[in-house]
């Protein structure tokens, strides 16, 4: 079994009060970033995939995560699958190595390409053996144009409001 990328407890987040009640908030580089590789995947009818690179926090609302950048690595895919290429891993250590500021793995994007922006069965046991209970999954359907974020719920994926701020 995959070791979960993010293991932390409430006492380990700083706390710090959200100015508005969103559950991600994300850089314009980084939406930018993400909307130019799946729309370049969308080109070469595959899928894309990355990390989302920042800080969670807590407030009195419970738990919320800043996203700063995006990094990936050569990928394996196609249509209706992608996935890291395990042998180029080292570009993605390497990548996440050149961030120029402490960040923790938020979560992780990828692209559907003219379905519309959902969590299939696949990509929720992805999430849960990356990230388990914690962590967001953004969606993007450079196609239909849409993007989505998601984190866990005992029920399953649950949409989760976003706001993209300015650089």
């Amino acid at each position: 079994m995959m070791p979960l990328i993010t293991q932390h407890t409430a006492a380990d987040i700083p706390e710090r009060k959200r100015m508005v009640n969103a559950d991600i908030f994300v850089s314009e580089r980084a939406i930018d970033d993400m909307i130019e590789h799946s729309e370049k995947g969308a080109m070469e009818n595959a899928e894309v995939m990355g990390l989302l690179a920042g800080h969670v926090y807590r407030d009195a609302d419970g738990e919320y995560a800043i996203v700063s950048r995006t990094v990936t690595s050569r990928l394996l895919s196609d249509d209706v699958s992608v996935r890291f290429d395990p042998s180029d891993m080292e570009t993605l250590f390497d990548a996440l190595d050149g961030l120029d500021f402490d960040y923790v793995i938020v979560g992780w994007y990828h692209s559907h390409l003219g379905i519309g922006c959902f969590m299939s069965e696949t990509d929720v046991r992805t999430h849960s053996s990356a990230f388990g209970d914690t962590g967001f999954a953004m969606v993007i359907d450079p196609i239909k144009g849409e993007i989505k974020v998601f984190r866990n719920s005992p029920d399953g994926p649950a949409e989760a409001s976003m706001v993209v701020m300015e650089n």
